[in-house]
C-alpha cells in the first residue's frame, strides 16, 4: 500500500505522523511543499489544511485522525479496548497541553513572550506533566499504556521534544518517569534512524 503524506517543509503537525511511520517501519512519500505553493494547493485539500495522507486512491485528513489510522493499521493502539481508549485519552490530554504551549510559540512580542512562557511553566506544564509522569510510573516498564509501545508514546514524545526545544531544555527534570518513556521511545532503532536523517 502506497502512502503519501503532504505537509509544509517543516516538522510541525506532520512530525508525529512521520514518527509513527518510523515506529511501524513503513515507507512513505514525504511530500513537503513550500509556502509559496500553498495558495494553489489549498483549494484541493480536504479541509483547506495540512497535513493530509493519501492511501492509494483514498485521502485522510486531520492530524490525529491520520495518526490514529496508522496506529490501528500497525498495532500501536494497545492490546485491548481499554488500552486503546487510554491511548486516545492521553493523546487528547497532550493536545490540550500543546494548545497551551502554542500560545507561547505564537507570541510575537518578546516582552509578552516571557510572560506567556512563565505562565506555561507555572501552570499547564506541571499540571499535565505531573499527571503523565504518575501514569507512566503506575503503568511500569517503559511505556504510557500496556506493555508495548503505542501511538500515545509517539505523540507525547514528539510534543515533549518540541517543548524542550522551544521552552525549556530541562522541562522533564522533575518528571523522571516521563523522561524514561521519552528516552526509551527515541532509542527504538527505527525511530533513532529516522531522527538521525530527518530534515
Amino acid at each position: 500500500m502506497a502512502y503519501k503524506l503532504t505537509y509544509f517543509n517543516i516538522r510541525g503537525r506532520a512530525e508525529s505522523i512521520r514518527i509513527l511511520f518510523s515506529v511501524a517501519g513503513v515507507e512513505f512519500e514525504d511530500n513537503r511543499i513550500n509556502g509559496e505553493d500553498w495558495p494553489a494547493i489549498k483549494p484541493e485539500t480536504p479541509w483547506g489544511q495540512l497535513p493530509y495522507l493519501q492511501v492509494g486512491d483514498k485521502t485522510i485528513a486531520q492530524t490525529s485522525t491520520i495518526a490514529r489510522f496508522i496506529a490501528r493499521r500497525y498495532n500501536l493502539v494497545g492490546a485491548n479496548e481499554f488500552e486503546t481508549s487510554k491511548c486516545e485519552e492521553l493523546v487528547d490530554a497532550c493536545s490540550d497541553l500543546s494548545t497551551e504551549w502554542m500560545k507561547f510559540l505564537n507570541e510575537k512580542d518578546e516582552a509578552k513572550k516571557e510572560e506567556v512562557k512563565k505562565a506555561f511553566l507555572d501552570g499547564p506544564a506541571p499540571k499535565y506533566l505531573g499527571k503523565f509522569d504518575k501514569i507512566q510510573a503506575e503503568n511500569g516498564g517503559n511505556w504510557m499504556v500496556g506493555s508495548s509501545v503505542s501511538w500515545a508514546d509517539a505523540w507525547i514524545s514528539n510534543a515533549l521534544e518540541r517543548m524542550e526545544d522551544t521552552v525549556d531544555s530541562n522541562l522533564l527534570a522533575s518528571y523522571p518517569n516521563l523522561k524514561k518513556m521519552k528516552d526509551s521511545f527515541y532509542a527504538i532503532p527505527n525511530v533513532k534512524a529516522y531522527v538521525a536523517k530527518r530534515a
